[in-house]
């Protein structure tokens, strides 16, 4: 596999780009600091805009520095915004296969962006070299399920106590996944 690291991608309404440390305004505007946007992921959300630039300093910024980093910011071409984000939390190059992560502000649901930004990751991983690309969600979480199926991921089923949440308490997942 030849890694070529975060690579600017761009569709019709938006720019996906690596994070600079000035797009931390717009993320805790938009989703960072949102309790309904991180309700089912890893973590809670940001008290103060200074949480998200030591997130963007400590661990995005960092990560860049490997060939290997898939991190995307979601930049909303109407606005000029950071709305979001998109990036492979996970790759096992042995087995040619990546998982995907995303959020997206609020105020962005429901409009097409987030399958219109994996649809666009998802061909530049197969690009990569990678097979397969999937995606998890909290069963409770169904718009994250129909977000995987807009994209063309097929539902492979349930995994039990699979992954942890904020709490660090187990969580069913529902697996979908797409092949090159």
């Amino acid at each position: 596999m030849e890694h070529i690291g975060t690579k600017t991608i761009e569709t019709e309404r938006l720019i996906l780009r690596r994070f600079k440390l000035t797009d931390a305004k717009d993320m805790f505007n938009n989703y960072t600091s949102h309790a309904l946007v991180t309700e089912y992921l890893t973590w809670y959300p940001h008290k103060t805009l200074e949480d998200t630039q030591q997130y963007l300093s400590q661990i995005v910024l960092p990560d860049y520095e490997k060939p290997d980093t898939y991190k995307w910011a979601i930049v909303w071409k109407e606005n000029g915004q950071v709305i979001g984000s998109i990036d492979v939390v996970e790759s096992i190059e042995r087995k040619q296969r990546a998982e995907l992560g995303w959020v997206i502000g609020e105020e962005y649901w429901g409009k097409g962006i987030m399958p219109e930004a994996a649809r666009e990751v998802v061909k530049y991983l197969f690009n990569v070299g990678y097979e397969r690309v999937q995606a998890i969600h909290d069963v409770a979480n169904k718009k994250s399920g129909r977000v995987m199926e807009k994209v063309g991921m097929k539902h492979e089923g349930t995994l039990l106590k699979y992954n942890p949440n904020r709490d660090n308490v187990l969580i069913d997942c529902d697996m979908w996944a797409i092949t090159k």
